[in-house]
């Protein structure tokens, strides 16, 4: 996921990139709006209407009999300006305008992302399918690009389907999991032309074969700018990209896009860097201790300047551990010239207490990116303990500032947090102004839904959505003991009363099985 909140031109074009250009990989798209006309529109809005939307994955539901084929649950917005209190919808497989069809196990929906791709004032969602088969290949993963339109998602324009082939010498092989995770970023460039197409999505790839390494994984990042369209395929053998390859590093576990290694001093223009989580990187002789990678500057073949963190690296506290999984979560922010990064750490052991987890904070200034503060439970300030198995950092969400709010915020999901039950489930929102002075929610705090239980995990997910009148964070509790389908928290930014969707109630499609599993965030800033 991204949140990015102020928005630069890219002086790059097309014709310079040397790789496939001018036309499309993707096949068709909708029209665009004239160059200079591309306004950024509402933060979250698929039908156009101006009021505020939301998605919520289930990849687990049935769909036409078809076990775990998955779907994606569309919340509209209504007169009363709250985020997806209006109509319900469902966008699978067997949508009208969505290609292919569900199948057992294909998981539509287990990553999403959602922007305002080809500019046209109509919010976009991005579908990964990572256990969808291709071309008789097991597991080997699927992305779709569904517009958004007049009647909302799924019945208007075809939507445009992504696998391997779409890359540049990526071939389609079992276990690949392409779409596992994804992120996109709207409006990049508005390069002057009539047609601005303008857009970079990623697509983890963690399963992928890099030179007979199985898992050792890629990325696949799409670009667009005026009218072309470019893939290019990433791993830690590309050029520019330090280490290398190795069986079961899932390089692409987690992405984010966003603006981070470089500012162009004579245009305040930044290019566009990937963040890329490889969770089971072993670092030196330590397994699965995880590292992250910013991939600079994604409109080329090769990049000079990546860079790579671990526990490892200097200036990041701690130590790298067996297990720790650094990278297994991570989000980004930009706002005004700052940018941030965090990192989730979920198997980090504090002190004694194993896998109570931790989040490594990072921020790019236009100079360097630095490490920051190590968050745990123990960091004084922050309420509760590191206990073992709480898995502190397993999900993250940025907030950047927006309506009446002046703070960027970051959502911590704790899904083993033993409050008043065991894996009862936690989520904590930090102020990045004061991190000592965060919000602390579970279903047993005052107005929060849904009864507390042993093994809800209460944010399981996490996400963030800005609309035109209210901004949200959105807590998945796809484990709910009580509702046993899954369920959605809702706890708005600004003083609204929190509440929730859960299959079955207030016009929400029942036949769920995993509602909340997966949850689009979408830009929560200003433009």
């Amino acid at each position: 996921m991204i949140i990015r909140s102020v928005g630069k031109r890219i002086a790059v074009a097309v014709a310079s990139l040397g790789i496939v250009a001018g036309g499309s990989l993707l096949g068709p798209a909708p029209a665009y709006a004239a160059a200079e006309e591309c306004d950024p529109g509402m933060e979250s809005d698929f039908n156009g209407d101006g009021r505020s939307d939301a998605v919520v994955g289930d990849p687990y539901a049935t769909v036409n009999g078809q076990a775990q084929a998955g779907r994606v649950n569309v919340l509209y917005g209504d007169g009363d300006g709250l985020i997806g209190e209006g109509a319900r919808g469902i966008v699978s497989q067997a949508s009208p305008s969505v290609g292919g069809s569900p199948e057992v196990g294909d998981r539509f929906g287990y990553a999403l992302a959602v922007a305002d791709l080809n500019c046209d004032g109509f919010t976009d969602l991005v579908v990964g399918s990572p256990y969808e088969d291709i071309s008789g290949q097991t597991n080997s993963g699927y992305v779709q690009l569904i517009w958004g339109g007049a009647g909302g998602l799924g019945v208007g324009a075809a939507s445009r389907q992504i696998a391997q082939t779409s890359f540049p010498n990526a071939d389609i092989t079992a276990g690949d999991q392409l779409g596992y995770a994804v992120d996109a970023l709207e409006d990049v460039g508005q390069g002057g032309t009539a047609a601005p197409f303008a857009y970079a999505v990623a697509i983890g790839v963690p399963g992928g074969n890099i030179g007979g390494r199985n898992d050792a994984g890629w990325v696949g990042v799409l670009h667009a700018y005026d009218g072309g369209n470019v893939g290019n395929a990433i791993s830690q053998n590309s050029t520019g990209v330090p280490g290398g390859a190795e069986a079961g590093d899932r390089f692409g576990a987690a992405v984010s896009i966003n603006e981070f290694l470089t500012e162009d001093p004579a245009s305040d223009d930044f290019v566009i860097d990937v963040v890329v989580g490889s969770p089971n990187e072993d670092v030196g002789s330590v397994a699965d201790a995880g590292t992250v990678t910013v991939v600079k500057d994604v409109y080329f073949e090769e990049f000079p300047g990546s860079v790579t963190f671990s526990q490892d690296s200097a200036g990041v506290p701690g130590v790298v551990e067996a297990g720790d999984r650094f990278g297994r979560s991570l989000d980004t922010v930009r706002v005004g010239g700052l940018s941030r990064l965090a990192v989730g750490i979920p198997g980090e052991d504090v002190g004694s207490q194993s896998n109570a987890g931790s989040v490594q904070l990072f921020s790019f200034n236009g100079v360097s990116l630095t490490p920051g503060t190590g968050l745990t439970q123990d960091t004084a300030g922050v309420s509760g303990a590191a206990e073992a198995g709480d898995l502190f950092g397993d999900t993250l969400a940025f907030a950047a500032p927006g309506l009446t709010d002046t703070v960027t915020r970051l959502a911590v999901g704790i899904p083993g947090e033993d409050g008043e039950a065991v894996d009862s489930g936690q989520v904590q929102i930090f102020r990045m102004t004061n991190l000592g002075a965060e919000l602390t929610y579970s279903q047993a705090s005052p107005g929060v839904p849904g009864g507390v239980d042993a093994g809800d995990r209460f944010g399981s997910r996490v996400a963030f959505v800005s609309g035109a009148s209210e901004r949200a964070f959105l807590v998945g509790v796809p484990d709910d003991v009580d509702n046993s389908t899954g369920m959605v928290n809702v706890i708005p930014m600004g003083g609204g009363a929190p509440r929730f969707w859960e299959p079955g109630t207030n016009g929400v499609p029942g036949g769920a099985n995993r509602f909340g599993d997966s949850l689009g965030s979408v830009d929560g800033g200003t433009t």
